[in-house]
């Protein structure tokens, strides 16, 4: 398993752990995320990117609404596909993620 895939894991692993062990909305549970994987956040590329994509896909398919409570850091993430990051990823791992990008970009409006 690539280092992008584990990354996505984790974060849905956590992301899903505290709505359901610890009773937090999406949105609490997505602040957490923020706060658990702040390393990678704060670094940028490509590991902000997966966590960041990752994040807020699951909101897009839990609750849709909630994405307008984090338009900048989509704003955010939608910066950090570069033609540098484009090119570490495979195929499959481009594709996954231009697709679920899509996805937020498309429920965010």
């Amino acid at each position: 398993m690539s280092e992008f895939y584990k990354l996505k894991y984790y974060v849905i692993e956590s992301f899903y752990e505290h709505i359901i062990e610890e009773n937090y909305t999406i949105r609490q549970s997505v602040d957490r995320c923020f706060y658990e994987f702040g390393k990678q956040l704060s670094e940028g590329g490509l590991g902000a990117l997966a966590v960041y994509s990752t994040l807020f896909y699951r909101v897009a398919c839990d609750s849709a609404d909630e994405l307008k409570f984090f338009r900048a850091k989509i704003n955010e993430m939608n910066g950090l596909l570069t033609a540098e990051i484009r090119h570490v990823l495979s195929e499959d791992e481009l594709e996954e993620l231009t697709d679920e990008m899509d996805i937020i970009n498309q429920k965010l409006k």
